[in-house]
């Protein structure tokens, strides 16, 4: 407990988790507005910042910066200091973050929505946006990694090691994305750099980011050692060599140059060794121990969105096949997978961690595990049950109807119904969202029994 106090701020933690939870509730509900415009396609039809071209970008940008990003920080700031023993390098530093974050979120989401932003995918921030976010995130890099290095333990976990490479690489890829995509690489060339950022916003901030935090969840919340730290760190220097590599898997069959394409065809497959490497070591470390999966909301959580980092992990290489391009390419299965990844992974994991931790940041035990419960099963149903599963449906048959030659327009009547349920699933996604929020809130706001682990 003493240590405990030493080294983790309960408040900072606090204070990013409510920022991140404003990130996730507002883009989120502007996703249900999107999936209702697939129904109603006129829905909305003459208020101009509500039109699919804004509200599609500022829901992307709003998840991957203000709930992923912001998230991430706010497990950091608990992980980081328990992993180093010892507190943030500055804690002054992480509150000017936050503030600069949430501005950064709040001018960048709004130039969107007035229609003010850059033509480069995930980083549609207009400049001015771009330099209040790249400062936040500097200033995040310097505390965490400064804390890392600071640090008086001999030997780093593998956490560290990812989060490192989290933070090392995304300050590089950010500046290239808004400078040399957006300034000086026009055309194809700047497509094939914007491919990279695409590539890299996911597989080196978000990825590295979230296996670091599960490296640690599931051993922590379990009390027992990772099962090995050796194949830990062979999917470690595979995502780092290989990954950064691959980007042009996003522009299959575009003007970009074809060895470009030819060649992160091999680049993406040896990928799959990343996942098996990861899982296998997780699901060893959890052999024995199931039975507390059923009876843990938070470990629930981490371990389901262990077997969706399985499956999007699986899918990824098997996209790179240009066989399967050719259905594919453009259509819903497309977007299921990125789903899948984002929601179905890192959410996941992102929210099982917080449940994990908001008792020992708040000094209060979670609220209502029914509604925890609530909060998962409802979120589980609506992703995987009317979300996942009919868009990826969905794909296959505009995939085939094109090759085939029909009409476009036949394939969207084809849709319709499939794009019913992803409007289903919205809502069922955003009542979990809230209920999870609720649980939060309450916790904090409650005057139960302080949790002997309190931070």
């Amino acid at each position: 407990m003493d240590s405990d106090k030493a080294v983790v701020s309960g408040p900072l933690v606090r204070a990013y988790t409510y920022v991140a939870l404003a990130g996730i509730l507002v883009p989120l509900f502007f996703a249900l507005i999107l999936a209702a415009k697939f129904v109603w396609p006129d829905f909305l039809g003459t208020v101009a910042w509500l039109q699919f071209g804004r509200l599609r970008v500022f829901h992307t940008n709003g998840v991957i910066f203000g709930w992923l990003g912001v998230s991430f920080f706010a497990i950091l700031n608990y992980v980081i200091p328990k992993l180093s023993n010892r507190p943030l390098l500055s804690e002054k530093l992480a509150w000017w973050t936050l503030w600069v974050l949430v501005l950064a979120m709040a001018v960048g989401l709004g130039a969107i929505l007035g229609g003010d932003m850059q033509a480069i995918e995930y980083a549609e921030f207009p400049w001015y946006g771009d330099i209040l976010f790249a400062a936040g995130f500097v200033m995040a890099t310097i505390n965490y990694l400064g804390t890392i290095f600071m640090s008086e333990e001999k030997q780093l976990y593998v956490s560290s090691w990812y989060f490192i490479l989290g933070f090392a690489f995304t300050v590089l890829n950010y500046v290239m994305a808004n400078t040399i995509v957006a300034y000086v690489a026009p055309g194809a060339a700047g497509a094939a750099i914007t491919g990279l950022w695409i590539h890299n916003a996911v597989g080196l901030f978000v990825t590295p980011m979230g296996v670091g935090i599960v490296y640690f969840m599931i051993p922590i919340i379990l009390q027992k050692p990772v099962y090995s730290h050796l194949i830990s760190l062979i999917g470690f220097w595979t995502l780092a060599f290989f990954y950064p590599l691959g980007g042009a898997h996003h522009y299959f069959f575009s003007p970009i140059p074809w060895w470009v394409q030819v060649l992160a065809v091999p680049l993406t497959a040896v990928l799959f060794v990343v996942v098996v490497s990861v899982v296998y070591n997780w699901l060893m470390t959890l052999r024995g121990s199931w039975g507390e999966v059923a009876s843990s909301p938070a470990l629930t959580f981490i371990v389901t969105g262990v077997f969706a980092y399985m499956a999007t992990c699986t899918q990824g290489p098997f996209h790179a096949f240009l066989s399967v391009q050719k259905v594919i390419h453009f259509t819903d299965w497309v977007v299921a997978h990125a789903h899948l990844a984002l929601f179905g992974a890192f959410t996941y994991w992102n929210i099982g961690s917080l449940l994990y931790i908001w008792p020992k940041v708040t000094g209060r035990e979670l609220v209502s595990r029914r509604m925890q419960w609530w909060a998962y099963w409802t979120m589980t149903l609506g992703f995987y049950i009317f979300y996942f599963i009919p868009l990826t449906a969905s794909g296959l048959i505009q995939g085939y109807d094109w090759i085939s030659g029909q009409p476009f327009a036949e394939s969207v009547v084809q849709s319709g119904s499939f794009w019913m349920f992803r409007m289903i699933s919205g809502i069922l996604m955003y009542l979990g969202m809230v209920l999870f929020t609720i649980v939060l809130i309450k916790t904090a706001c409650s005057k139960k029994g302080a949790s002997h682990e309190a931070a």
